[in-house]
């Protein structure tokens, strides 16, 4: 089925899919790919925080506002040296009941883009807190975009579907 915006309910299992399947794309690069050069400086496998943000953030939430793709933000720790901020890691979820977008034939299913972030400013161990710090109070073109939108939570477990930001009201 090919569907710009998909109006499927978003449950907590696809969150824990959309997770996994994150987790093994960046696995792919900074463990097992060119991205080794960052295991100095970086444990991937331990972010601040994991999110799904943006439109599909947004649908989760309000379950209007459809799905064309998902946004899956991990968060670290600044270390020296920022992660590659431009990258933008992609892969095919699919996961038949969300459709497919006619404007990527190449996928079976919604595509998803993982993106890692270096912030220099959070809370350890309290990740809605890290969150909020960086979407209120850095001034970067990330922060004010992912400011616009919602952000659901996908780790740690206990959290994982709590809706911590729509646009600016929570």
């Amino acid at each position: 089925m090919k569907i710009e915006r998909s109006l499927e309910t978003i449950t907590k299992n696809d969150l824990k899919e959309l997770y996994e399947g994150s987790v093994n794309r960046l696995r792919e690069y900074f463990i097992q790919g060119n991205g080794e050069k960052w295991n100095e400086l970086y444990n991937i496998e331990q972010p601040l925080a994991v999110a799904l943000c943006q439109g599909g953030a947004m649908h989760y939430y309000d379950n209007v506002n459809g799905v064309k793709d998902f946004d899956v933000w991990f968060f670290y720790p600044f270390n020296q040296k920022h992660l590659p901020y431009r990258t933008i890691w992609t892969w095919d979820y699919k996961n038949p009941k969300f459709g497919h977008h006619p404007s990527i034939p190449d996928y079976k299913g919604r595509k998803v883009d993982t993106i890692v972030r270096s912030i220099k400013n959070y809370t350890q161990n309290d990740p809605i807190k890290t969150i909020h710090q960086f979407l209120q109070q850095e001034n970067t073109a990330s922060s004010k975009e992912l400011a616009k939108k919602a952000v659901v939570m996908l780790t740690p477990d206990l959290l994982l579907g709590k809706v911590i930001w729509y646009k600016e009201k929570i």
